[in-house]
């Protein structure tokens, strides 16, 4: 029954208030707009970083980086 009472309406306002305002929200928020933030550019060049290997690999990061730098121009 405690249940039950916790879910009135005003209680329901309460709840989502606390939700919006609490810090893990907002952290969320920001975090997801800075990871927007980031870009494709640096996207590929962490994957040309991390995963690729041989002579193939160096001319994928040596492209990968340029495309950063140019990016942030």
């Amino acid at each position: 029954m405690m249940i039950l009472k916790s879910f009135i309406p005003g209680n329901l306002i309460s709840l989502y208030m606390t939700i919006i305002n609490s810090v893990v929200i907002v952290g969320l928020y920001y975090g997801f707009l800075t990871t927007l933030s980031i870009g494709p550019s640096y996207i590929f060049l962490l994957r040309a970083r991390v995963m690729e290997e041989g002579e193939e690999g160096t001319e994928k990061k040596l492209s990968a980086i340029t495309g950063f730098i140019i990016a942030w121009l």
